[in-house]
């Protein structure tokens, strides 16, 4: 008996420790996701305006690809999109190790000029089909920028709509660009908040554990 009471008692600590930490790690993140919605939330719903591609998609393949604004990439070229040179491309260049070493990625001067490239790249005939999606399917561009092969990991699309449904950024494919700085506060306060519950945040490494299997 006295066997299992210490095994449930440090089972029982163990568990809190390691949930502890997890909760701090995701706190960290959320405000880091806060932060960076609020200083590319206008340049994603200006460029949804003139092209047609939905916020949510923006500011989530932005968060997916730059790490949130952290990565050596994002830090040393303002590119958020993880764009590689290509043919064509005659601008500033940095090299980065990636699917293969030292690979040609395309280097910006303001993370402004890459949220506005982006749109750019998209306009390649491989993706003019996402175009004829409505500007709130956020689940078919996913699924579509996948298909057309924008980035090789085998569960782009999930981990996209992970990002925009997590973080509620589909709200921000509803909003005009004129006056929006006023009303992201507002919006903020739905993701300002961790997940309240043990249950949710067990949920989620579960969901994390079964698409990166696929």
């Amino acid at each position: 008996m006295k066997e299992v009471f210490y095994f449930l008692f440090f089972f029982s600590i163990t568990f809190l420790l390691l949930y502890s930490k997890g909760e701090k790690k995701e706190e960290i993140e959320i405000q880091n996701v806060i932060k960076y919605i609020k200083k590319y939330a206008l340049f994603a719903v200006e460029e949804m305006e003139k092209f047609g591609i939905p916020a949510s998609i923006k500011l989530g393949q932005g968060i997916l690809e730059s790490s949130i604004g952290n990565s050596s990439l994002a830090i040393a070229t303002n590119n958020h999109f993880g764009i590689k040179c290509g043919k064509n491309w005659m601008g500033d260049v940095y090299y980065h190790d990636d699917d293969l070493p030292k690979e040609c990625f395309r280097k910006y001067n303001s993370v402004r000029e890459s949220f506005k490239d982006h749109s750019k790249f998209l306009q390649k005939p491989r993706y003019s089909e996402l175009f004829l999606l409505k500007k709130k399917d956020y689940q078919g561009w996913a699924i579509g920028l996948k298909k057309a092969g924008y980035a090789t990991s085998s569960n782009y699309d999930d981990r996209l709509i992970y990002q925009i449904e997590k973080y509620f950024l589909w709200k921000l494919d509803q909003e005009t660009s004129q006056g929006i700085e006023k009303r992201l506060d507002k919006y903020l306060i739905t993701i300002m908040n961790p997940r309240s519950s043990i249950f949710d945040s067990f949920f989620y490494k579960i969901f994390l554990f079964f698409i990166k299997k696929k």
